[in-house]
């Protein structure tokens, strides 16, 4: 980005175009499309001059592919963090071919976020682990009762997990009602904590809906719960800032919905998704599909989402990157050298498979430990 906008929120996006006229006019269009929303001509100078963004830059980066670097006031945000959302990707998320590649805000839009209340040194705090990598891992699936949950939790916390969260899917399900499931695994865990003088965590699900979130987040801070776990893009990045800014828990972002944004020529990078808005809306952690896992995602994306979430961003604190979806525990070893010590891995259905749960959480600790003191 030219220095001369380094007050300016600057977005990368990369545009469908067969020339260079085209994709000029596409981007002109895109400016005036996110901001004023009327055609040029009728936007009175003052506004074509404050509103309505400038190309910084455009340059070709593949057959009918062209990357416009745009830069935009932040008096168009104003303190709205949806107003932000809406300006990196609003309208223009109904047009095809346009993907935002990459964003960097300026102190004036980033002192409205929340960014992490605890980021990496808080999490590492409450978790009691000063050093070596964090483990996570998912208490589930859905249909088991709040008697069965809590067994798979206090398992975890047998074995020294330091963070067992729900289920993204775990709601309010007849199965296993909303109040009675987090009052059992919280117990199971304190209870496993006692016992073996651990420091295990337990983060359950808030997704029951706006209007209970509030009662929600009050009852699991009454049973003593330090942190939760909120999905941005099923109850709304602003949700999660509102939340994170009250300081009160700890947040780890799931990724569920966000492959309507993950696409290759349309949508939003991974790393500008979650390496930089799930963090700066306040997740402590945030969880991404790890690559080899279940999911389509690339080494590359995975550590572009790491260093985004670590970087140094104007005093917003750096977020675990928790990669997940399919972290198979003989595999740890090589994530770890890859990702580094400031990484919480989320395993799962590898460690379900093995007889008995406790005793492979308690091994895989064990591992990790010894590579946080190596």
């Amino acid at each position: 980005m030219a220095s001369h906008t380094n007050d300016r929120i600057n977005v990368v996006y990369q545009l469908a175009a067969r020339d260079r006229k085209q994709a000029l006019a596409r981007a002109r269009d895109m400016t005036v499309e996110q901001t004023v929303e009327v055609p040029a001509d009728v936007v009175p100078r003052r506004l074509r001059q404050t509103m309505v963004g400038a190309i910084e830059r455009l340059e070709r980066v593949g057959p009918s592919r062209w990357q416009a670097a745009c830069s935009y006031d932040p008096a168009v945000v104003g303190d709205s963090a949806p107003q932000l959302f809406n300006l990196l990707f609003g309208n223009i998320s109904l047009m095809p071919g346009i993907r935002l590649v990459d964003l960097q805000l300026p102190r004036a839009v980033l002192a409205g976020m929340a960014g992490p209340a605890f980021g990496i040194p808080g999490l590492r705090a409450l978790c009691g682990s000063p050093a070596a990598p964090l483990l996570c891992a998912a208490a589930k699936p859905i249909g088991l009762s709040p008697a069965e949950l809590a067994r798979i939790c206090h398992d975890f916390a047998t074995g020294g997990v330091d963070i067992v969260k729900d289920d993204h899917g775990l709601a309010n399900q007849p199965a296993a009602p909303f109040r009675e499931r987090v009052a059992r695994c919280q117990d199971a865990v304190q209870q496993a904590n006692a016992r073996s003088g651990g420091r295990t965590l337990y983060f359950p699900n808030l997704s029951r809906g706006v209007a209970e979130l509030l009662d929600d987040l009050a009852y699991v801070r009454s049973l003593g719960c330090r942190g939760v776990l909120l999905s941005p893009l099923l109850i709304g990045l602003d949700t999660v800032r509102t939340i994170a800014a009250r300081g009160e828990v700890a947040i780890l972002g799931h990724p569920t919905f966000t492959g309507t944004l993950l696409q290759p020529r349309h949508g939003i990078a991974p790393e500008v998704l979650f390496g930089t808005l799930f963090r700066v809306i306040g997740s402590d952690g945030v969880i991404y599909p790890n690559a080899g896992g279940r999911f389509p995602f690339s080494l590359k994306s995975c550590l572009a989402i790491n260093q985004r979430l670590r970087a140094p961003l104007d005093g917003i604190r750096p977020a675990f990157p928790v990669p997940g979806g399919g972290v198979d525990v003989a595999h740890v070893p090589y994530w770890l050298d890859r990702y580094g010590p400031d990484t919480m891995l989320l395993v799962g259905s590898s460690l379900y498979a093995r007889r008995n749960l406790a005793a492979a959480t308690a091994r895989l600790v064990e591992s990790i430990r010894r590579y946080g003191d190596g």
